[in-house]
């Protein structure tokens, strides 16, 4: 029985799942661009047979080669050996002589993997390789809350329900970095604004609530859209990706009795189990993405911390332009030593 898993351990089986989920994407698209995906299947590979190793106790050597792995490992018996062979072969080909794989080949290496993969996983760490969730590897708590529960109605095959709760996990995600979870001096740089909402409809002044101008009702729609996209652009996420989980999806509306609701829409009962893990993955690939502001976000609450309730107010200085150099005077090398005496 192998030991327990750590949280780390978790992690890493987690990032190999990423790379074998992001070398599937990868492979969907077009030629050559497609090719990418033998990168990341071999990368998942050297990751999951280094923690493979790690996990059974076997120290690698450095300059071990891809296939010297098998021999390493041993006496365990790491499986699909000449599988591996013609992924590494693929990949060789494409990285020093610039040859693009098949469609075939790609395909022939993403089930090679995947069959790899879920042979090894439990014999190693006892567990299944569809049982590790990338989402432990997200840093923004709401939006790894709501995925999490998300889960549990794919589960029992409810993706309408499922998808309304992976548009809160989005929304969730932007506000994060919005607003943050702690003060902080200032605005932050992803939040371009209050948040809009389609009630904030500039109403003509004197006239009932049920005349709106249409010019400034079309202006209010151009800035909602706009402020989505800032905020999703502004964190690296992939917009194109937001359109089509857009299109997959229905909006979720808050009422002022604290119910979200949503329309149950045909097309969003006709998804299949494939949509629903492609909109799974993409709402943590997004957090993934945005992670990489976590840094900044940290830094305006450090700044906050520094900066707040001062026992004495602050100074003020003016810019004064740029240093003027000190004076140089030559001095020969006698009078050097005439003053050193």
């Amino acid at each position: 029985m192998p030991p327990s898993l750590d949280p780390l351990t978790m992690q890493r089986l987690a990032y190999v799942r990423y790379l074998y989920r992001e070398g599937v994407e990868e492979s969907r698209r077009p030629t050559p661009l497609r090719s990418r995906a033998i990168t990341s299947f071999h990368d998942a590979v050297e990751n999951f047979i280094g923690l493979v190793a790690q996990q059974l106790g076997v120290e690698l050597k450095r300059n071990t080669e891809f296939l010297g792995y098998w021999e390493a490992v041993k006496p365990f018996e790491l499986p699909k050996k000449e599988q591996m062979r013609r992924l590494n072969d693929v990949r060789v080909a494409l990285k020093h002589n610039g040859t693009f794989p098949s469609e075939h080949q790609i395909e022939q290496a993403r089930e090679a993997l995947a069959d790899f993969i879920t042979t090894v996983t439990p014999k190693v760490f006892d567990v299944d390789f569809d049982a590790v969730d990338m989402v432990d590897l997200l840093t923004q708590p709401e939006t790894a809350r709501l995925v999490r529960e998300v889960q549990t109605h794919a589960d029992v095959g409810d993706y309408p329900m499922a998808m309304a709760g992976l548009v809160l996990a989005f929304d969730a995600l932007l506000d994060h970095y919005a607003t943050g979870g702690q003060p902080t001096d200032g605005e932050s740089p992803f939040r371009f604004g209050e948040r809009l909402y389609r009630s904030d409809v500039v109403q003509i002044p004197g006239a009932g609530n049920s005349q709106i101008n249409p010019k400034l009702k079309k202006l209010g729609r151009f800035a909602m859209d706009a402020q989505d996209a800032l905020r999703v652009i502004s964190l690296g996420i992939d917009y194109p990706s937001l359109a089509r989980f857009r299109v997959m999806s229905t909006p979720v509306y808050g009422y002022t009795d604290g119910s979200q609701r949503f329309i149950d829409l045909p097309s969003v009962r006709a998804l299949s189990a494939d949509d629903y893990d492609w909109a799974r993955h993409f709402i943590i690939e997004s957090g993934l993405q945005a992670s990489r502001a976590d840094e900044i976000r940290g830094m305006q609450e450090r700044a906050h911390k520094l900066n707040w309730n001062p026992k004495t107010p602050f100074g003020q200085r003016s810019w004064m332009g740029p240093v003027e150099p000190t004076p140089y005077e030559e001095v020969s090398v006698f009078e050097s030593e005439a003053l050193d005496q």
